[in-house]
């Protein structure tokens, strides 16, 4: 007895079909037959899980029963659980039947290259089976679009990483720049702070210079006066004027001093001509001849 479900379930798609080996069911004792038909029965309403549960339950009664197992494997694919599917028909003989329904578990997994092995199979026992061949087209033309989009995705990966690594490096070089731009900023503001200190400790210098120079004129001052005051001191003893001292250059002579000086060089040199003049009169007397009376 063979059982055709679900012709096309996509374009170039797989198509299987259930087989109920009557060799394989003869085996079956009737309470198996009675819970695959069952199942049967669920799996025609589209009620998948029912129609496991019930190959499922006829296996726990001879678990050697491939009627069982085949359809359990359909039901499983019925429900897009393809490993559960492929797993369970792998533990049957590889029929061209089986091989078709494996190579349509992997065809929905997109699995391309185990279904097109699986199709290929197929062919090797049936040449002559047109949906297998049409399968096997369709596995070829997805399988050669899997591997442009493959293909596609590394380069778009690789550009996208290389993009990635020049807006790193890019970055690098930007922080770099800015460094180098807060090391130069900072050398030029320690330079600044350091020509500040600089100028600063010459003012300092300098407003030293001005205040020794300061206490050096009043000193200097200070020993004119002194000195004023020692020569009007003698002026008074003597009764004569004394010429002052010479201060070798070291302060300005006041204007006051000046005349002070130059009224003292003309009473000296008043006194000195009179003493020249009282001294030629005294000579002329003597060298005067004596009259003859």
């Amino acid at each position: 007895m063979k059982i055709v479900l679900l012709r096309n379930f996509l374009i170039f798609a797989a198509i299987f079909c259930i087989n109920f080996y009557s060799t394989a069911q003869n085996k079956d004792n009737s309470s198996v037959r009675k819970i695959i038909e069952k199942g049967n029965q669920n799996y025609v309403k589209s009620d998948y899980a029912a129609a496991e549960n019930l190959y499922n339950d006829a296996l726990d009664e001879n678990p050697r029963s491939s009627i069982a197992r085949y359809n359990l494997g359909n039901s499983l694919f019925k429900q897009d659980k393809f490993d559960e599917a492929i797993k369970e028909y792998g533990q049957i003989s590889k029929d061209a039947d089986v091989q078709y329904n494996i190579g349509n578990s992997y065809l929905k997994k997109k699995e391309y290259k185990q279904a097109i092995e699986a199709y290929k199979e197929v062919l090797r026992k049936n040449p002559s089976d047109m949906e297998t061949k049409s399968n096997l087209s369709y596995a070829n033309a997805m399988l050669r679009s899997q591997q442009q989009n493959q293909d596609k995705d590394k380069n778009q990966d690789k550009d996208k990483n290389q993009d990635k690594d020049k807006n790193q490096d890019k970055d690098k070089n930007q922080d770099k720049d800015k460094n180098q731009d807060k090391d130069k900023n900072q050398d030029k503001d320690k330079n600044q702070d350091k020509d500040k200190n600089q100028d600063k400790d010459k003012d300092k210098d300098k407003d030293k210079d001005k205040d020794k120079d300061k206490d050096k004129d009043k000193d200097k001052d200070k020993d004119g006066e002194d000195k004023d005051k020692d020569g009007k001191d003698n002026d008074n003893e003597d009764g004569e004027g004394k010429n002052p001292k010479p201060d070798n250059g070291e302060r300005k002579i006041s204007k006051e001093e000046v005349e002070y000086i130059m009224n003292a060089i003309e009473t000296n040199e008043k006194k000195t001509q009179e003493k020249v003049q009282k001294v030629k009169v005294e000579k002329a007397k003597k060298n005067q001849p004596e009259k003859n009376w």
